[in-house]
């Protein structure tokens, strides 16, 4: 599930659930008792006290360990390496407490002293989650241990962001293999994370996994909360009014496909419900950066420049069919666009209106939508980055968009030329197909227009099919068709290959389709790149032409 849905409270909720109770050695007796008092009316009176026998079974009966990795996300391996060893020496220290250490062979207890000491490598660490459940279980009489992983997947996204992929990989992957496959020492675990982290990546040995995704019915309201709960909620605090701006704010996550849960985000309901007398403000998006979101779409190719524009043109019903990836492999999620669909979908900034075909297969088509206003807002940022050009472009964006629709074509290309030589600074063209890059980033430069233009990308019009046009929503208006030519050779002439650019336009006649839908007079674009320069050529045409 997303970020603040509620996947520590449930763990926190098992572990005391589950957990059996704390063993002490009392003052002057080598013999571990149990605290049996411990926790023991925490649950009385909930619904789970009235769920059935088979539950309160389980209630209190197992040693468990519970491991967050959520603090794990320092910008470079060495550090990151000092907070997981520091973290995992806590746990081990914590377990040794009154355990028959003893019971271990040499080897586990040279680890799990050196592990206590912070003296221990990436290599022998990767066997101490082993080590501590099997210290449980020699604590608890025999009695095998639940082990609780929450936020799996937050030292992976960290290496991914800040290019130290490959040790945590080998750590992470170390770590839960050990501690998961095959293991004596255990007896279920639960594993929380954001992302459903590729099973090549960290989880190749584990084939007895059961994943629920956001695109799966089981425990689909069990994470956020439902509406009927939040009608609840509402009427506590005596709010029942603000019920319409919640649900435009915070619903609409849609968990699983066939019985699927509509939920609102839990974090954003309980902020506004303690601050009810604003109205309602960003509370999710604003828990993080959103950061790695924008980098990823703005270097992110014209396939899903086109999706983004399906999503945000107000003229269609903000939804875009694409092929998600429901397992997201981190270090390959700029190569493939289902990777980067699948990783929006998982991580709250789209949710599924639907899909088509198999449940069964990984690559899923699903028919994506924003959830709601609040999380509307990150693509509303995103659109301005891509005006600003960058962190570098200023307010560049919006003035060469103003010179376009005022046909002021000459200075519109000034202005665009000297964009592109500043934001390709931070936008990299290279790769085998720089004009789908080009295309894609003027692409979400024309987002902003799109209140009073229908922006169209690659339609058959008249001989062939345009790469970019604007259409009008005021037919008065001037109309816009844009083509892209990359030099393919050093020695090309950025101006020739505008020229041809322009004359592809004029030869196909890829103006037909808005003069038919009532636009009297066109402006063809020739744009030519090479590396960091553009050039523009343009053309006048109307209706004989």
């Amino acid at each position: 599930r997303p970020r603040r849905f509620g996947k520590t409270m449930n763990m926190n909720m098992l572990h005391c659930f589950l957990r059996a109770p704390e063993v002490f050695a009392p003052k002057g007796s080598t013999k571990p008792q149990h605290n049996k008092k411990e926790n023991q009316d925490l649950f009385d009176g909930l619904e789970i006290s009235r769920a059935g026998e088979a539950y309160q079974l389980e209630r209190g009966k197992r040693p468990v360990l519970f491991i967050s990795f959520r603090t794990v996300k320092e910008m470079n391996w060495d550090d990151a390496w000092i907070r997981m060893r520091s973290l995992l020496s806590s746990l081990a220290q914590e377990t040794s407490q009154g355990a028959p250490v003893d019971k271990l062979l040499p080897t586990k207890q040279r680890i799990l002293q050196e592990m206590c000491a912070e003296k221990i490598n990436p290599a022998d660490c990767e066997s101490i989650l082993r080590i501590i459940t099997e210290l449980l279980m020699l604590k608890h009489n025999g009695m095998t241990p639940w082990v609780l992983i929450d936020e799996y997947d937050a030292p992976m996204q960290a290496a991914y962001q800040y290019d130290y992929y490959k040790p945590m990989r080998n750590l992470m992957k170390g770590l839960l293999g050990d501690c998961l496959k095959d293991s004596d020492f255990l007896h279920k675990a639960v594993i929380t994370g954001i992302v459903r982290v590729a099973k090549e990546d960290i989880f190749s040995d584990l084939n007895n996994l059961g994943v629920y995704g956001v695109l799966q019915d089981r425990f689909a309201s069990c994470f956020g909360f439902t509406h009927s709960e939040v009608k609840g909620l509402l009427a506590l605090r005596e709010a029942d009014d603000h019920l319409a701006a919640v649900r435009t704010w915070y619903n609409g996550y849609r968990i699983g496909i066939d019985r699927a849960v509509t939920v609102y985000n839990p974090w954003s309901l309980i902020n506004h419900l303690a601050n009810l007398t604003q109205i309602p403000q960003p509370y999710w998006v604003n828990t993080s950066t959103n950061h790695l979101v924008h980098e990823l779409l703005s270097r992110a190719d014209i396939t899903v420049k086109q999706g983004l524009h399906q999503l945000l043109d107000p003229a269609g019903d903000h939804t875009t069919t694409q092929t998600v990836c429901e397992y997201v492999p981190l270090r390959d999620v700029e190569r493939k666009a289902e990777n980067l669909w699948g990783l929006l979908l998982a991580a709250g900034y789209l949710t599924a209106a639907g899909m088509t075909g198999s449940p069964d297969n990984l690559d899923k088509i699903v028919h994506l939508r924003i959830p709601n206003d609040e999380v509307r807002r990150v693509y509303g940022d995103l659109v301005n980055r891509w005006l600003r050009g960058g962190e570098a472009g200023g307010g560049r964006g919006m003035e060469l968009l103003d010179a376009l629709v005022a046909g002021e074509v000459e200075v519109f290309a000034g202005r665009f030329e000297r964009l592109v030589l500043t934001s390709m600074s931070y936008f990299d063209p290279g790769g085998g197909e720089p004009e789908r890059f080009y295309h894609g980033f003027i692409l979400g430069i024309m987002q902003h227009l799109r209140d009073r233009y229908i922006v169209d990308s690659q339609r058959e019009s008249g001989l062939g099919r345009y790469d970019l046009a604007l259409e009008p929503r005021d037919k008065t208006k001037l109309g816009f068709v844009l083509e892209f030519k990359s030099c393919i050779r050093e020695s090309d002439s950025l101006s020739e290959t505008a020229q041809t650019a322009l004359q592809q336009i004029q030869d196909k006649h890829y103006h037909v389709h808005l003069m038919e839908r009532g636009v009297k007079t066109v402006i063809a674009l020739g744009l030519a790149f090479k590396g960091k320069q553009a050039t523009v050529a343009h053309a006048t045409l109307t209706k004989a032409d």
